[in-house]
Order: structure tokens, then C-alpha cells, then sequence
């Protein structure tokens, strides 16, 4: 069952923001942006297929402190204002009683003049130019994004953003003044007990550092907000509302992770934080910034664990799978690859390109693994027959996953949440 997390950008109307005054940007370059900046973006694309020097295990009273200070000055504020937002002064506009004998005019009259979200949160700075890496969910639906390097403010413009990844890259122009850049290190090569030291802008009070352990690898069945969490690095370093984007770094102040959301019931840290592992979001980086969007493939329908269904379910859905291998078809978005191929709602699917599914994972990775244009061939279970459904796939659209539509079919009941690939 996949447990729900809360995402760490601080977000706010006006300029109170969880109880902290969002800064003042002082100096704020609103001069006109860069034009033609191709042997730049080579260079830093160059600089994300780079293979990162390996973890030396220094020792010492000072190595926290030399890690910190080696990395801390690449790690950024980020700010934003969404768009404005009509509120009513009225508590009870929304209620249908109160409509039923006032009308929609009864409301109108107490409308409150429209504020803008404010929202806080962290970025790392890739390029000595000024690309920076941070979370989809920081500068998404925004109308102006403002990143302090230092006490320096610089007015943003987002390259491009990947909602599945929840990765994002933005771009200031320093105006030929030569920015402080991360090490960015290897992921992959993280341990559980490995040191794992945390910057960013918690609660919008300044960069922080905070220190911790690599508390798992790999962590997956996690979603923040409706947002799938798979494969991510957990850590008990302190990380709260604001330290979105911002760096998880190993003991030689590499960093090895964007900071993304945290486990807690009261939405401040307990203990239990979430990274994407570099070498993840350095791939979705590259991709970013070569082509401003991330082409992948996507077959069309949202599904979930034949095991997660008791018997009973399986029944009313006409389901007689034996097993628990399989996932179950919860619905068909019209006009996707998926329905150009006539999979239907409750198929369960068996088998990928002959590989045995069974997980929602095991599917995403088959398919991830594939490029737009190619062929899936599903091995199905309808009505208790077996067959083979070959599916070409086609590029997912940018908002596809994001949230139900009028193109999508009505859902099924789903268990937990369901994967939409």
C-alpha cells in the first residue's frame, strides 16, 4: 500500500508563508535574458554525462563542517508567486443552502481582492552560467520565480519541468559573473549508514544545513500529493517545508539526491525525508535543458496489483486470474495507444514483451525502457480467455497522469492509488 507524503515547498497567500515572512528581494535583475546561449548549454550538458569522481571516506572533527561549506554556497532560495486567487470574505458563499435563497450574487458581493501564492523553496546551481536544478512542484503554476544566490536576487525563467519526476530546471543570467556549481556525485553508490548532509531553505528562514544518515535506498510504494515516489534515497537528516529542490549531499559534499518530500503527520520533520537520486535527475536534467520538455512513451491506462483485489472484488469485476501475478486495467484514456489497440477496463495484464508482471513497477519499467514509436506486446486475461495485445506506443502528453479528465474513462474502484503509464 502506498503511504502519502507531503512535499516541501512553502506555499502561502500574500506574504505570510506558514507563519514566516517571506524575504524581500533586494537587487533583482529584471534586465532582458539571455539569447544565444548555445556553447553554454553544450558545455553543461556536457558536465550532466560527466562521471562523478568516486566517495573518499575522510575522518576527522571537520570533515561535516569541509563537506558544508564546499557545497552551501551552490545551494539557492528560491521564490515564487503562482496565480492570483479569488477569495470570499463570506464563510458561508459555499454553502449550498446559503446559494439556495441568496443565489450566486449573495457570494459575489463579499469577494475579497484576488492574492497570489507565495511559495518558498531551494535549488541547486548546476552551471557556473546559471542553470539550476529544483523540484517540478516548486516553480509549477507559477507567474514569476526569483532565486537568491547568496544575497543576490535574479529574476528566473524555467527551461522546463517533468511533473512524473517531479524535476525542474530553471535559468538566471548572472550577466557574466561566474556562479559557484555543485559537485554532483553518484548516487548509485549511496549505503545505508552512508552520512547524508541536507541544504536548503527550511521554513523560508535561510539556508540551513542539517546532518543525518542514508536511511534506505530504493525506497518505493510512496506518493506525495498524488505524485508516485519510486526509488528514492530516505534520510533521517532535517528537512521540512522549503527544503524542496535543495541538496542531499554525501560526506565529501556531493550531491547525491534533490530533496522532494517528507513522511510526517504533522507536515514538519519527523525523522523521515525523501531525495530523487541524482543520477535520476541528472538524466531528466540533460533532457531538460537539450529539449525543454522530456519525451517518453506511455501506453494509456491507469492500473493496479491483481493481488491488492480480494476474491470477492475480482468476482463482481469478472476477473478468474488464479494467482496474484497481474495488474488490473482501471481505465483507458480515449484516443491513448492503449485504446487504439482495444485493451479494455478489468483486462488484466499478464505478461510485457514477455516478461512476467507482477507489480505496477515491473510494468513502468518495461515501458519506460522503450521509446516512442516502438511495440508492446501484452499478454492479457478477458473473460477468462488468454491473448495478445500489441500496443504501439506513442509520446505521453505533459498533462497526462496529472489528475482525472472528461477524456478519461470513468475509473473503477481502485485499493490504492493507481499508476497511470
Amino acid at each position: 500500500m502506498k503511504k502519502t507524503l507531503s512535499y516541501l515547498s512553502v506555499f502561502g497567500i500574500g506574504v505570510i508563508v506558514c507563519g514566516v515572512g517571506l524575504k524581500a528581494v533586494s537587487g533583482v535583475n529584471t534586465g532582458p535574458f539571455f539569447t544565444n546561449d548555445s556553447g553554454n548549454k553544450q558545455a553543461v550538458l556536457a558536465s550532466l554525462n560527466t562521471t562523478p569522481s568516486p566517495i573518499k571516506h575522510f575522518t576527522g572533527d571537520s570533515v561535516v563542517a569541509d563537506a558544508a561549506a564546499k557545497l552551501e554556497p551552490a545551494v539557492v532560495t528560491v521564490h515564487t508567486i503562482g496565480r492570483a486567487v479569488q477569495q470570499s470574505n463570506n464563510p458561508f458563499s459555499a454553502d449550498p443552502m446559503f446559494r439556495q435563497f441568496f443565489g450566486d450574487q449573495g457570494g459575489q458581493s463579499d469577494q475579497a481582492p484576488a492574492e497570489a501564492p507565495r511559495g518558498a523553496g531551494s535549488g541547486v546551481i548546476i552551471s557556473p552560467d546559471g542553470y539550476i536544478l529544483t523540484n517540478n512542484h516548486v516553480v509549477q503554476d507559477t507567474t514569476q520565480v526569483t532565486v537568491n544566490v547568496g544575497d543576490k536576487g535574479y529574476t528566473a525563467k524555467v527551461v522546463g519541468s517533468d511533473s512524473l519526476t517531479d524535476i525542474a530546471v530553471v535559468k538566471i543570467d548572472p550577466k557574466g559573473v561566474k556562479l559557484p556549481t555543485a559537485d554532483l556525485g553518484d548516487s548509485d553508490s549511496m549505503r545505508i549508514g552512508d552520512w547524508a548532509i541536507a541544504i536548503g531553505n527550511p521554513l523560508n528562514i535561510g539556508t540551513t544545513v542539517t546532518l543525518g544518515i542514508v536511511s534506505a535506498v530504493n525506497r518505493k510504494g510512496l506518493s506525495a500529493e498524488g505524485h508516485s515516489l519510486n526509488s528514492v534515497i530516505q534520510t533521517d537528516a532535517a528537512i521540512n517545508p522549503g527544503n524542496s529542490g535543495g541538496a542531499l549531499a554525501n560526506i565529501n559534499g556531493q550531491v547525491i539526491g534533490i530533496n522532494e518530500a517528507i513522511y510526517s503527520p504533522t507536515g514538519s520533520y519527523v525523522g523521515i525525508g525523501f531525495a530523487i537520486p541524482i543520477n535520476a535527475a541528472k538524466k531528466i536534467a540533460y533532457q531538460l535543458i537539450k529539449d525543454g520538455k522530456i519525451v517518453r512513451p506511455y501506453l494509456g491506462v491507469s492500473y493496479a496489483p491483481l493481488k491488492e483485489f480480494p476474491a470477492q472484488a475480482r468476482q463482481q469485476m469478472g476477473i478468474t486470474v488464479d494467482g496474484d501475478d497481474g495488474v488490473i486495467v482501471q481505465q483507458v484514456r480515449r484516443g491513448s495507444p492503449a485504446a487504439a489497440a482495444g485493451l479494455q477496463t478489468y483486462d488484466v495484464i499478464l505478461q510485457a514483451n514477455r516478461q512476467k508482471i507482477n507489480d505496477t513497477d515491473s510494468l513502468n519499467n518495461i515501458i519506460q525502457g522503450l521509446k516512442v514509436g516502438d511495440t508492446l506486446a501484452l499478454l492479457i486475461s478477458r473473460d477468462g480467455q488468454t491473448q495478445i495485445v500489441t500496443v504501439t506506443l506513442k509520446e505521453r502528453p505533459q498533462d497526462y497522469g496529472q489528475r482525472p479528465t472528461t477524456q478519461q474513462v470513468v475509473p473503477a474502484p481502485v485499493p490504492d492509488q493507481q499508476s497511470p503509464f
